[in-house]
């Protein structure tokens, strides 16, 4: 009896730091529209109100994606990202969420009909159709922390179209989207050392890129723990055909500062 309560309370621990250490799951909830094609991650596995933050994160970064053929809106982002938290938020409001993208979804789809129409009216549209496609990966998934990249292509004729692009890293307790000084002790000099990486990299290779490139808090970045990736858009620091520019800065260097 002693040795199958044992055994009974090992496989009980054993599955209590199963679930404390397991990977969440991220799986794709799709926006098809005709033109309009969106995979939007979602996560599940990091507990009910933290998944809720992660994922109507993830959905807005998705809509500012689907935005991109619209007129643009006079708000700044972050108006914008606390007026959509207000409206969606919790467990109850990712679903409302869902159902947001999906009817701005349509009606992208309709705008991007009506230009082409219009444009082929008047002899300027020599492509079949327009479209927006968005796509994801997910760059880290650990113990604490899960980065998601958010890939858009817009294509509205032309000689090429327009990539859209983020980068998120969040905190897999909270929920919280990290900004890069929460990677480090407050009042270290991470700033300076990402910088000073930066700027022999732009030195080796001074015409891919239009000038000198200085990190900044808000730059979008990702951390699995061995490298701090911090990474720009196209046109942000260098000409389209760059692409997506990373720079890679080693964890070691920065191993006295960090906090995760």
């Amino acid at each position: 009896m002693k040795l199958k309560k044992t055994l009974a309370l090992t496989m009980a621990a054993m599955a209590v730091c199963a679930s404390v250490f397991a990977s969440v799951s991220v799986k794709s909830y799709d926006v098809n529209e005709d033109w309009v094609k969106m995979q939007v991650p979602q996560v599940k596995g990091a507990g009910a109100d933290v998944d809720a933050k992660i994922n109507n994160a993830l959905s807005f970064n998705a809509l500012m994606q689907l935005y991109s053929p619209l007129p643009q809106s006079d708000k700044s982002a972050d108006a914008m990202l606390a007026s959509f938290e207000q409206n969606f938020s919790g467990k109850d409001g990712v679903k409302e969420a869902h159902e947001f993208l999906e009817d701005v979804g349509g009606f992208v789809n309709y705008t991007l009909h009506t230009d082409w129409q219009a444009a082929k009216a008047l002899g300027g549209s020599m492509v079949d159709s327009y479209g927006l496609e968005g796509k994801y990966d997910v760059l880290y998934n650990g113990e604490k922390l899960l980065c998601v990249e958010q890939q858009g292509y817009l294509f509205t004729g032309g000689a090429h179209g327009t990539t859209l692009y983020d980068v998120s890293t969040f905190d897999l307790t909270s929920g919280k989207e990290l900004q890069l000084s929460d990677l480090f002790k407050p009042g270290s000099d991470y700033l300076a050392r990402i910088n000073k990486v930066v700027a022999e990299k732009v030195a080796a290779q001074p015409d891919t890129f239009f000038g000198p490139v200085e990190v900044k808090d808000g730059d979008k970045f990702y951390f699995d723990g061995k490298v701090l990736v911090v990474t720009y858009a196209p046109y942000e620091v260098a000409p389209y055909a760059a692409g997506v520019v990373s720079f890679i800065v080693p964890a070691d260097s920065l191993s006295d500062i960090l906090v995760y």
